[in-house]
């Protein structure tokens, strides 16, 4: 059995799961189909830490997210998506429930126009909330098959370039922070300055994503502007988390770089994570100019000190998503070569997806590789122009 942690919000009276409720352990504290018409178990139920079996529970999941980025789309208020309940019988005969990737798709052009429309009077927030709330839970669901969609999309194309980088950024930053020990206050200040520190420059970095055109003088301007800019239209948006707000004006800010974390006030901590974290994953990232840089180099210029050890935080960075992150290809010493579905026990030790056999023929069956068994050690990180072919993304993802 394979338990994942399940939110007492969805725990309504008189409503009914269509799967089991049980404790960490295992043991069952509301059977399958079981209506909740007693006021005190469900408040005995709402007190608990509760699980649900992967399994049983995944259709209700995948149909619950489906409801929720309509809802999004829909530019639904935060209390209208916080509302929704299990999925219905009309809400499940209406087709067949989105994959992963498409969720992280949704989510990306929700938070492209919630950007687009940041000012005060508009319902920006509910709904940068509600993107926030709705990364926040794929995210504690499926993290391996979540960095392996971005990290993968990211080295791909260039489509709505500055929320994809936003949204991976919150990933691997949050995943991080918890590494490091951070607590949930500072973690959500840090979340939400990942999701809103290019704003001033979203159309900008968009289109230098997908365009060859040089650098213009105007638009380096706006690029060593924007940090500041961002600030301060969030604030003038209505922010009032001064955290968020500092976090995100000094995410570029290098000039405390010789102090350790512990003489840093949390704004300047989330903001040094932030500023490494959005490198790294930059360097994951195709341009029209240019393929994604490798995994391991972009570890090395991201994470490693001169001396080729890596600080506090490019150690905690590595811990989050490995040295060959979900997404990306290796070769193994079988000389077999596969796409890395999920991080390992170590960094250098992820899962990996066998494609190519060691014959050089594509291979139709999907065989994992856990490269703790030495045979099928990395051998090297593999350039994705190399790979001529396109994985089956979903079928990949739902193996984690």
């Amino acid at each position: 059995m394979n338990l994942s942690p399940f939110s007492n919000q969805y725990l309504r009276l008189g409503d009914a799961l269509p799967f089991p409720l049980r404790d960490s352990g295992g043991r069952l504290l509301l059977a399958a189909g079981i209506r909740l018409d007693d006021p005190q178990t469900l408040a005995g139920l709402q007190a608990a830490e509760l699980f649900a079996d992967e399994q049983e529970s995944n259709d209700w999941r995948r149909r619950l997210g489906s409801a929720m980025d309509t809802a999004l789309r829909q530019n639904a208020t935060l209390q209208e998506i916080a509302d929704i309940r299990s999925p219905t019988e009309r809400e499940r005969n209406n087709g067949p429930a989105k994959g992963l990737g498409e969720q992280w798709c949704d989510l990306a052009a929700v938070l492209d126009i919630t950007l687009r429309d940041l000012g005060a009077g508009s319902p920006w927030m509910s709904r940068l909330m509600a993107v926030h709330a709705r990364s926040t839970r794929l995210a504690e669901q499926r993290l391996d098959a979540s960095l392996y969609h971005l990290i993968y999309t990211a080295g791909h194309g260039t489509e709505r370039y500055s929320s994809q980088h936003a949204l991976l950024c919150l990933l691997i930053a949050v995943e991080s922070a918890r590494k490091l020990g951070w607590d949930e206050v500072l973690i959500n200040s840090l979340a939400l300055a990942a999701l809103t520190m290019n704003t001033s420059m979203r159309r900008l970095q968009d289109q230098l994503a997908a365009s060859d055109l040089p650098v213009t003088s105007a638009n380096r301007v706006v690029i060593h502007q924007h940090a500041e800019q961002s600030a301060r239209m969030l604030r003038e948006a209505g922010v009032a988390d001064p955290v968020w707000i500092e976090t995100v004006r000094l995410h570029h800010d290098d000039s405390q770089k010789t102090r350790g974390l512990a003489e840093l006030d949390p704004a300047q901590r989330a903001a040094r994570l932030l500023r490494r974290v959005d490198i790294f994953t930059a360097k994951l990232s195709c341009r029209a100019t240019r393929g994604p840089m490798s995994p391991v180099q972009a570890a090395r210029e991201a994470c490693l000190a001169p001396d080729g050890t890596p600080d506090e935080i490019g150690a905690a960075l590595l811990k989050a998503v490995g040295l060959y992150p979900p997404g990306s290809f290796v070769q193994l010493l079988s000389g077999e070569i596969g796409i890395v579905v999920a991080r390992g026990a170590r960094a250098n030790l992820p899962v990996v997806a066998v494609l190519i056999g060691a014959d050089g023929a594509p291979r139709g069956n999907l065989t994992l590789r856990d490269c703790n068994d030495r045979r099928y050690a990395v051998k090297a990180a593999v350039s994705a122009a190399s790979v001529r072919l396109t994985p089956p993304h979903e079928a990949l993802m739902s193996r984690r």
